[in-house]
């Protein structure tokens, strides 16, 4: 049924088979079994006969078990590379594209290890190295890079083709791979994964395996799919249905909670619905591959199992017993294994004594209970407090429960927690344990009140922060988001008390943490996308806020609602209302939100924003007025004397600055006043070397701060000392990332600035008018554009001018940044 030539490619997709049911009934186990089936590793007493006769070449498993809703898909491309590892070494076309994506949303890091004949890096080296070789640019390819010669070159192939763009790379490709790989290299980021494509790039594995004859069959299990429901916006769920619809000649088995409902038309978030393109998922569709319903085992069956695990665990248990548990348990398998649990407890417990009805039967939950009871009581707190994560590990859980490390560790070798090796956080627990347990009242013997509960998801917060803390100081970003997401899942999941923020413009240290984080965006896969407490919806929807994710309107309405919310983050929602307002050119209205904030909460931090929007907006009289008195004011004055063409005060000045954010953790304003300093000192001072641009970019893209990125990227070209290709490399990189960034779809003073440097120094006249006439066209310009301005009107090129309040006389600050501007060229021996 499956497809296995790329022009056999249809409408309909018969490459899924699901399995369905209520939670408990054994679908994990069923998803391995079935994997273990294919592989050929069940022994053929199991009961299930022998292993299909169809070969299937390759396996790949994704767990979803952990997920709040969402997908990894960088990690499923690597899931799917290391599964098709052994079917042959290298595949060019995947590899290349899947390189130029991980070293955009992972700058810095090297290629990971897929340890099946070859390390990954290798792979990848081998055939960036035969393909400038055929370039005829591998002249210095044996030179290795932090991040890896694999990753070297694949970046170096992507300047080719941006330079010129009518190269063909020499391999065996579909008609237009060579925009796609510049697409890989370009579109994401590590804030912005573009998780569509990377479904593209997984669509190019299966148009690999498709070319290959007889084309090989891999098999993809996606176990616990209803955890992506837990999104409202079903965001992952699309990801998914668009990477199954794209690999037709791949098999997908999901096993779920939900019967999926891809068929129905009205679907509309769906990239691909409908019972023409999902004919098997229709109800009642009878032709394989389709949906299955897993029930409760058959009394039969069920009587078969525990008649199994009876005779082989000893198990003291009559014949009446059993009957009664086959009754009690409705074939339930979750139910079967807690009352085998039990069952065990009380075998050693009771020196053969019998095991009674009512030990092993009753309710689930009940059971739950029961399985607690024969766990010592500290191992109790822990496993308790394990209730608190979604996924954990043991220093979380001593910390929640208040028990040394040792028990921590004893409690997490129970039946009811399971372990995903190679994970951060290793440690899970099924969700009808955890919601039995986390439900429990205070009257069952050993269970928590909600006081409990809340005290130990506090302290399990303080353990969050000191963690925070602790990456904080060794400035690893990385880190430092895991710890505030860890704290925000708490929020979400319990009522609990926070440590208050050392800063008194916040009332709590997660809230001051959520905003100094090095990336609000980056927050989004590492947190719950719902909270059962109000305090935790706010904080989602102010993440949701700061997504590029979200459309504009919708970052509008979600900032008001908080801001109108008794919340930590109202007036932080406040603030970055009008912040938001004022990247979209809604100057009045952002000055109306700043002005009630400040009437309201008259912080020296509130009341310094109308002075600032007012001098972006280029009213430098009304600005250099309103900040009058307040602290605000000489960041004010530097602003403006650096826009009138006087700079000193601003590098006189900016190293206090610079040294106060970085001593107070403040990392990402930081990131983007340290990249504003560079690209200054690039333009205006000749003592910036390549090295030092280098690594801030490197800083910046590591924690995906776009700002920062666009700042290094202007002071590379400034510097000017890489050669032409690279600078047009550089270019368009930076011209790209002032689309994506801007509300409006439109170049950046960066890019201008950029593009007018180099153009000039190369003395190319067209380059110079069709930048005269792109800025031109903006609709809106602000402070930071005026060097522009003045440097295009030194050629001859003015543009129209917009409403300023000139401090000092036009011609003055004309004459200026053309003097500056002379200065640079001089210095790159253009007169």
């Amino acid at each position: 049924m499956l497809i296995d030539q790329d022009d056999e490619v249809g409408l309909a997709r018969r490459n899924l088979v699901t399995f369905y049911g209520l939670g408990g009934i054994g679908k994990t186990a069923l998803s391995e079994r079935l994997e273990a089936w294919v592989k050929h590793d069940l022994p053929l007493v199991n009961g299930w006969g022998p292993a299909p006769a169809t070969k299937v070449d390759a396996i790949v498993r994704i767990d979803l078990h952990g997920s709040a809703g969402q997908i990894d898909m960088t990690a499923v491309l690597l899931a799917l590379r290391a599964g098709v590892a052994g079917i042959r070494r290298r595949w060019p076309l995947f590899d290349l594209a899947f390189t130029a994506y991980w070293s955009a949303v992972r700058p810095g890091e090297p290629l990971p290890s897929i340890h099946s004949r070859g390390e990954y890096a290798d792979v990848v080296a081998d055939t960036a190295g035969e393909i400038l070789k055929d370039l005829g640019s591998a002249a210095d390819y044996t030179v290795g890079t932090p991040v890896g010669i694999g990753v070297w070159g694949v970046r170096k192939i992507i300047g080719i083709l941006r330079r010129r763009r009518d190269v063909r790379l020499g391999v065996s490709a579909f008609a237009g791979f060579e925009e796609f790989l510049l697409r890989c290299a370009d579109d994401p980021s590590p804030t912005e994964a573009r998780p569509v494509l990377a479904c593209e790039i997984a669509a190019i594995l299966s148009w690999e395996l498709a070319a290959m004859v007889p084309s090989p069959l891999l098999t993809v299990f996606v176990d616990t799919t209803e955890r992506l429901a837990l999104d409202p916006r079903r965001m992952s769920e699309c990801h998914l249905n668009t990477l199954i619809h794209d690999m037709p000649n791949v098999l997908f088995v999901l096993t779920g909670r939900n019967m999926l409902d891809w068929y129905d038309e009205s679907r509309a978030d769906l990239p691909y619905r409908g019972r023409w393109t999902w004919p098997g998922l229709v109800p009642g569709a009878q032709d394989a591959p389709r949906q299955h319903l897993v029930g409760n085992l058959s009394p039969s069956d069920t009587r078969a199992l525990i008649e199994r695990g009876r005779r082989l665990l000893d198990l003291p248990m009559s014949d009446a017993v059993v009957e009664e548990l086959v009754r009690s348990s409705a074939g339930l398998p979750q139910y079967l294994e807690l009352a085998r649990q039990v069952a065990l407890s009380a075998k050693d417990a009771g020196k053969g004594r019998l095991i009674q009805v009512n030990e092993v039967t009753g309710g689930l939950r009940s059971l739950v209970m029961r399985v607690l009871d024969d766990i010592p009581a500290d191992e109790q707190r822990a496993i308790r407090a394990a209730c608190l994560f979604r996924v954990f590990d043991t220093a979380l859980i001593a910390a929640a429960a208040d028990v040394d490390h040792g028990c921590a560790e004893r409690a997490v070798t129970r039946p009811m927690i399971d372990r995903q090796d190679g994970q951060r956080f290793p440690y899970r627990m099924h969700d009808a344990v955890r919601e039995a347990i986390r439900r429990t009242d205070h009257q069952v013997t050993g269970g928590w009140s909600e006081r409990d509960w809340e005290l130990a998801a506090s302290r399990a917060a303080a353990a969050a922060r000191l963690m925070h803390d602790a990456a904080k100081e060794r400035e690893d970003n990385s880190a430092v988001l895991d710890a505030v997401g860890i704290a925000i899942g708490l929020v979400c999941e319990q009522n609990t008390t926070l440590e208050v923020s050392p800063s008194t413009s916040y009332a709590d240290w997660l809230s001051r943490a959520i905003v100094f984080s090095p990336s609000v965006q980056g927050l989004r896969p590492r947190v719950p996308p719902a909270s059962r407490t109000e305090y935790g919806r706010q904080v989602l929807n102010f993440i949701a806020a700061k997504s590029l994710e979200t459309p504009a309107e919708e970052r509008l309405r979600l900032l008001r609602e908080i801001s109108r919310a008794n919340h930590p983050l109202r007036n932080v929602a406040r603030r970055h209302l009008g912040y938001t307002l004022k990247a979209q050119y809604r100057w009045d209205e952002a000055l109306d939100v700043f002005d009630e904030l400040s009437a309201e909460v008259p912080t020296s931090l509130h009341l310094g924003q109308r002075p600032q929007v007012l001098s972006t907006t280029r009213r430098f009289v009304e600005a250099r007025d309103a900040a009058a008195n307040l602290r605000v004011q000489a960041l004010i004055t530097r602003a403006q004397e650096y826009a009138h063409g006087r700079p000193q005060r601003y590098f006189a000045e900016i190293g206090e600055k610079l040294s106060k954010l970085r001593a107070a953790g403040r990392q990402r304003e930081y990131l983007e006043d340290l990249g504003l300093y560079l690209e200054r000192r690039a333009f205006l001072h000749s003592n910036l070397a390549v090295d030092e641009v280098d690594s801030f970019r490197d800083q910046a893209e590591l924690v995906g701060h776009t700002v920062a990125t666009r700042s290094a990227l202007l002071a590379m070209v400034l510097v000017h000392r890489s050669d032409p290709a690279e600078i047009s490399v550089i270019l368009s990189r930076l011209k790209a990332l002032d689309l994506a960034s801007s509300p409006t779809d439109v170049i950046g003073y960066r890019y201008a600035v950029a593009e007018f440097c180099d153009a000039r120094l190369a003395g190319d006249r067209n380059r110079l008018t069709a930048l005269q006439q792109e800025v031109d066209g903006l609709g809106a310009r602000t402070r930071s554009w005026v060097p522009v301005e003045c440097f295009l009107q030194s050629v001859g090129l003015p543009v129209r001018p917009v409403p300023t309040q000139w401090l000092e006389p036009y011609d003055l600050v004309n004459r200026r940044w053309a003097r500056h501007l002379r200065s640079y060229l001089s210095r790159h021996n253009v007169q």
